[in-house]
């Protein structure tokens, strides 16, 4: 087996008892917390902002909040919202997914791993994303 080979089954092998342990692990109430919501912004996102100060700010206070997962990947600027810099390894394939026009702010909702929601722009949080939530929480 090459080298390469080896690194490549590795990876996968990270990559799958990273997914586990991190989907898995069961929350307070016992049951598993199979639910992510990533937001993607950018400090000079004016948009972003509004949407951090007022209806994330909001939900973050909601108990929808505190079944799920919530992780954030925030860049300086629009310009450099994609760079490695600013995406930690376990949410860069989510990344890698992304077409190169995907506006901002931007959620991923993830349940169990696959992805089930994928909406930008600041009117898509309160008609498809957060809807998406309280469903996959009922």
């Amino acid at each position: 087996m090459s080298n390469r080979l080896a690194a490549f089954l590795a990876s996968i092998a990270v990559l799958g008892a990273t997914a586990f342990l991190y989907f898995a692990a069961p929350t307070r109430s016992g049951e598993a917390k199979n639910v992510l919501l990533l937001y993607v912004g950018a400090e000079d996102c004016s948009p972003c902002r509004k949407w951090q100060k007022d209806d994330g700010e909001n939900f973050r206070s909601t108990t929808e909040f505190s079944r799920i997962t919530y992780r954030e990947v925030k860049a300086p600027t629009l310009f450099e919202l994609l760079k490695d810099d600013y995406w930690p390894h376990d949410l860069r394939s989510y990344r890698d997914q992304l077409g190169r026009g995907t506006g901002v702010p931007l959620w991923i909702v993830v349940s169990n791993g696959v992805i089930v929601e994928q909406s930008s722009g600041a009117s898509k949080w309160r008609a498809a994303v957060l809807p998406k939530i309280r469903s996959l929480l009922r």
